[in-house]
């Protein structure tokens, strides 16, 4: 039976969707782990398993429905796919024209990131120097609750790669601040558009022996895969900061769960991170949007002190900022595209050795 990735529109309801593509309610909200049937919303991502006779696809094809802005190369780094293995199952007239609503077919290999998800789970993999007493704390859960959560799992034998279920709590919270008892601090930096001081940036931290937290967007990555390559490869860390950069609290929630969901395996099928980590574009959020963001199974992480280096006020300035309001567990926010930061960060660097603290990613940070 073909299963259909369906984004619902405005006046859909499960009786509609199941009558159109011959499916049923019942079929759908077991496929898709609804509670209630009656409850879904514009934007939401379904999968509907269809009947072979509805669709002309080869029984048990995985199908998409194209999307405002996707293009053959979106949806190719969207499953994991080349975009020849696409067209050799599509008739596709004009491959630089594929419009909203036209179904794709997608290879077997393909692997849909669409997948309903458990609420709260992390698949978390184990870094050099990481037990389950500092794991735990860090996703404010307990040794406890991952020894049962992992069936088989040897507290004192734990490998760097070992992959990992933590549950997180749901009635989410998000973290402004690493542990306040190590003197050690986070460089972040948010990227969304233009490949701007990335190059820079990732000399001067190589340079300082420095791992740094880089929040994607999903559309920078689609735009400098080498770049998104280059971060993960010199062994920074990658969190997730949407796909487009919208206010996320003005969207839906069903919207808010699909920014992520994409640029998660945006990120994931460029450069083989899956980030757990998310910060919200203009660092707006609500109660809703931590929770929805906790339920995908992400960290929501926010800052202690602010550079403004995007509004470029001057390098001594920048650096002063930082400098003046280090604190231990600081997590700095800084962006790749601020033209004065590659300038000022040189000496935030030396200035806060000075004053005795290290570095380390935003994982790092947070460990007890």
């Amino acid at each position: 039976m073909p299963l259909l990735i369906y984004t619902v529109q405005p006046k859909d309801t499960l009786w509609t969707i199941a009558s159109v593509y011959g499916s049923s309610i019942q079929g759908i909200a077991e496929q898709n782990n609804l509670a209630n049937p009656d409850l879904i919303t514009p934007g939401q991502v379904l999968l509907i398993p269809v009947r072979d006779n509805v669709l002309e696809v080869p029984p048990g094809s995985l199908v998409y429905t194209v999307q405002p802005g996707d293009t053959l190369y979106v949806i190719s780094l969207l499953f994991g796919v080349s975009m020849q293995s696409i067209l050799a199952l599509n008739n596709i007239p004009n491959p630089a024209n594929i419009v909203p609503g036209m179904l794709i077919v997608l290879p077997g290999n393909a692997v849909n990131p669409f997948q309903p998800v458990e609420p709260g789970i992390i698949r978390y993999t184990v870094l050099p120097g990481d037990t389950l007493f500092r794991i735990a704390p860090r996703f404010g859960t307990t040794v406890q609750s991952i020894i049962a959560a992992n069936p088989g799992v040897v507290p004192e034998r734990i490998l760097p790669g070992q992959i990992l279920t933590i549950s997180i709590p749901v009635n989410a919270v998000a973290i402004y601040r690493g542990n306040p008892n190590r003197r050690m601090v986070s460089l972040t930096f948010d990227a969304t558009y233009g490949d701007n001081q990335t190059g820079r940036l990732l000399q001067i931290l190589r340079d300082n022996n420095i791992k740094a937290t880089f929040f994607l967007s999903g559309i920078w990555p689609l735009n400098y895969p080498n770049l998104a390559r280059d971060i993960v490869r010199e062994g920074h860390e990658i969190g997730n900061h949407s796909l487009t950069h919208p206010h996320m609290t003005q969207i839906p929630l069903s919207e808010v769960s699909d920014q992520l969901v994409r640029t998660n395996a945006l990120i994931r099928n460029i450069t083989g991170a899956q980030p757990y980590l998310f910060r919200p574009p203009f660092g707006e959020y609500n109660q809703s949007v931590l929770n929805t963001v906790a339920r995908l199974g992400f960290l929501t992480i926010m800052w202690t002190v602010d550079s403004l280096d995007w509004q470029n006020p001057g390098v001594d300035q920048i650096v002063n900022r930082v400098v003046n309001n280090a604190v231990p567990g600081a997590i700095i926010l800084m962006h790749q595209a601020a033209y004065q930061t590659p300038d000022a960060l040189p000496s935030i660097i030396s200035r806060l050795r000075q004053l005795g603290y290290s570095f380390g990613t935003v994982t790092e940070i947070l460990n007890p």
